[in-house]
């Protein structure tokens, strides 16, 4: 069985003005820059709003479901 604790889930976007803010429940996720795509390790299941911010204050967000 292989081990979720290493697991990563991968965050793209898809236009936006970079760079770009990946947040998770309201908590960034690393520091904002200028490619597309970032990933996060999730601390276990549950629900988890991935959201994006792109550097005119432009939002998007999903909500997503770990198990």
């Amino acid at each position: 069985m292989a081990n979720r604790g290493d697991a990563s889930l991968a965050l793209k976007a898809e236009g936006g003005a970079p760079p770009l803010t990946w947040m998770v429940n309201g908590a960034p996720v690393g520091e904002p820059n200028l490619r597309r795509q970032s990933s996060w390790a999730p601390d276990g299941a549950g629900f988890a709003r991935v959201s994006v911010m792109d550097a005119k204050g432009a939002t998007d967000s999903v909500l997503v479901r770990l198990e």
